[in-house]
């Protein structure tokens, strides 16, 4: 894919920004994987019960393939200069500061407004002259405050999961952030809990596992005598595992 020029065309020349990218790159991939998990490991394409789903399936597949194809490398374009403006945000030293100054300022206007007033509040620390490129209010680099503790995960909405999707700004509300971790620690008790113990009610008795992978595959028999696992169940086990532990505190070092 062209990269893109002096002013950030990208795919067919469109001007993208990277919080679109960004919630496109997330929407494709999403349909992209329920199409392949649908259509082939839950057989959806040859089960009757479920013929009235396999056309949109199919679409939203197709439809995620593509978007994954052209608008993933942008966001990984994106996100390396992220990464890039993320390392001078953390310099301290003045002289390091102007030495990648037009590097900083490249990565933040890319990046947005939001970005350019990070990079515009560290020239200003280290009273370096803002240029008039870096439009808009400065703030302080929160790697360079004492805005978020990184010993508190329950209080601290500058989290793993919020770094990786900068375009996702209501990952930083603290609100939304502790109400992610109260459904995924949820959603893991539950899963966890129906794999070893089992939560369905078989003759008197709460010991019988439901079979995700059976019910979803519309099968009439999906319990089993617990301990249980099925495919599934590991998915996403896995899944909210990797997305609990995303709601950790940032911490730069660990990038």
């Amino acid at each position: 894919m062209a990269r893109r020029d002096e002013k950030q065309s990208g795919l067919f020349g469109w001007s993208w920004s990277f919080q679109l990218v960004t919630n496109v790159s997330i929407l494709s991939v999403a349909l992209l994987v329920w199409g392949i998990v649908f259509l082939f490991v839950l057989s959806g394409a040859t089960d009757p019960s479920k013929e009235n789903f396999v056309a949109l399936t199919w679409l939203g597949m197709i439809v995620g393939a593509i978007g994954t194809f052209f608008v993933a490398p942008e966001f990984f374009y994106y996100l390396e200069q992220k990464q890039v403006l993320d390392d001078i945000l953390l310099l301290d030293s003045r002289a390091e500061v102007l030495r990648r100054r037009k590097e900083g300022e490249d990565a933040a206007i890319m990046l947005g407004s939001k970005h350019m007033g990070l990079m515009r509040g560290l020239l200003e620390m280290h009273k370096i002259p803002v240029g008039k490129n870096l439009a808009g209010e400065s703030s302080i680099p929160s790697f360079q405050s004492n805005e978020y503790s990184k010993d508190s995960w329950w209080s601290n909405s500058n989290s793993i999961i919020s770094q990786k999707l900068p375009g996702l700004e209501i990952l930083r509300d603290l609100f939304v952030h502790r109400l992610l971790i109260l459904t995924t620690l949820s959603a893991l008790v539950v899963l966890v809990w129906n794999t070893l113990f089992g939560l369905a009610t078989q003759s008197g008795s709460r010991e019988y596992t439901i079979d995700l992978t059976e019910k979803i595959s519309g099968s009439s028999s999906y319990y089993y005598p617990s301990s249980h696992l099925d495919p599934v169940s590991i998915l996403l086990i896995i899944f909210f595992l990797l997305l609990l532990y995303s709601t950790r505190a940032f911490d730069q070092k660990e990038d």
